[in-house]
């Protein structure tokens, strides 16, 4: 066991859960809990679902009892006897074929969706190794659509997402390091996915600017949340402050002792990982 895995951890302060639990929690789907059947651990929720009649009208609306597997895909299927349909891309990825058309990127969606729902729960349950990990997944399902030969436009409608699966990683990570005393590395994270989102932001201006409703204000709105949460675990967990963050604000006022001295601790920081 390495050395964080053995620390105790520590609760993270009350005002940071609740703060975490509003900023995942999707109105479509209501928490019960973890439930055991027949020896699996599982999540069990209500989903609230659109009746629709055979012409598309809206009829009303039911709530259905779920429950998501803990382990391997949510919903407990193993797609042609891989454990996920990423899995099997990615094979076939391997074996050089790797033509996706609209209908695999609609099934790939799918199952990210299945992952975002389930991080979401993990992150209401304080399970933030599930949540970062259910993130994961889906960042692997974006980083094969982005390298596919797809249309742009089927491309962008998955595309468009990763500011928001990139803030749920970063914040499920940094998360688990403060409960594991590894804050220097929480701030890190947190301060680094700011960065991602603006140059993210920034790359595809062209097409966010095309995008209806809120989905303009996708990147802002995710760097707004990483940055509120920034200030409040400052002020609840004595979050440092980051030397990624300490060498922009040096660079940017032109103290160039700082900047070296910052620099320098920066690798001795990234040798010491390294060891």
């Amino acid at each position: 066991m390495s050395e964080p895995e053995a620390r105790r951890q520590e609760e993270l302060p009350s005002p940071v859960r609740a703060f975490v639990r509003r900023l995942c929690r999707d109105p479509r789907y209501v928490l019960i809990g973890k439930v055991e059947r027949h020896g699996t651990e599982r999540i069990a929720f209500i989903e609230a679902c659109t009746v629709l009649s055979a012409a598309g009208e809206v009829r009303g609306q039911m709530l259905l009892n779920s429950e998501y597997m803990l382990q391997g895909r949510p919903d407990g299927e193993r797609p042609y006897g891989e454990d996920s349909l990423l899995d099997y891309y990615l094979r076939l990825q391997r074996e050089n074929a790797r033509h996706l058309d609209e209908d695999d990127i609609t099934a790939l969606r799918d199952e990210s969706w299945q992952h975002y729902v389930r991080r979401n729960f993990a992150f209401q349950l304080g399970d933030y190794a599930q949540a970062r990990d259910d993130a994961q997944h889906n960042l692997g399902i974006w980083n094969l659509i982005e390298q596919s030969d797809a249309s742009e436009e089927a491309k962008w409608s998955y595309l468009k997402w990763w500011p928001w699966i990139e803030r749920d990683r970063a914040v499920a990570q940094a998360l688990w390091d403060v409960q594991h005393g590894e804050a220097d590395h929480a701030a890190t994270q947190l301060y680094l996915v700011q960065r991602s989102i603006d140059q993210f932001g920034h790359h595809y201006a062209e097409q966010y600017s095309r995008e209806a409703g809120d989905g303009q204000a996708l990147c802002p709105t995710m760097r707004q949340h990483i940055v509120a949460l920034i200030e409040l675990l400052r002020r609840e967990a004595d979050l440092p402050v980051s030397l990624e963050e300490q060498l922009d604000e040096a660079t940017a006022r032109g103290d160039h002792e700082e900047v070296e001295r910052l620099r320098a601790e920066l690798i001795r920081h990234a040798m010491d990982e390294d060891e």
